[in-house]
């Protein structure tokens, strides 16, 4: 019985080990969408979006433009619910539970991506 609850608690800190640093991994996301405010001629269909997403684990974010500009963003908040980040050209808020990204450029615009974990 006793060494059947040592291997039991074992077992635990080793899935608490493997859980734990799983949880800390770099994130991949491939995020999709168009600008979805102000658009200046309702005839002309937005340009789509793409962006390719990597959120390291020391809680550096990368991305890269569907036409291969790499973008540095800077984070200014990270939390459970939402990761707030900015570059030169937009503001960008990404909410965690529902995967909606969304661009708020300085020249005006909004833009919606949905993004999904790769």
């Amino acid at each position: 019985m006793v060494q059947a609850t040592g291997l039991a608690v074992g077992s635990l800190i080793l899935l608490t080990m493997m859980v734990t640093s799983g949880g800390a991994a770099e994130q991949r996301f491939s995020c999709k969408g168009q600008v979805v405010q102000e658009i200046p001629n309702p005839a002309v269909q937005p340009k789509p979006i793409d962006l390719n997403v990597t959120l390291g684990d020391n809680k550096k974010l990368s991305m890269t433009t569907g036409d291969g500009k790499m973008l540095a963003p800077r984070i200014t908040s990270n939390n459970k619910i939402q990761l707030k980040f900015a570059t030169k050209e937009f503001v960008g808020e990404y909410f965690h539970y529902t995967g909606d990204l969304f661009l708020i450029y300085k020249s005006g615009p909004l833009a919606r991506l949905s993004c999904l974990r790769t």
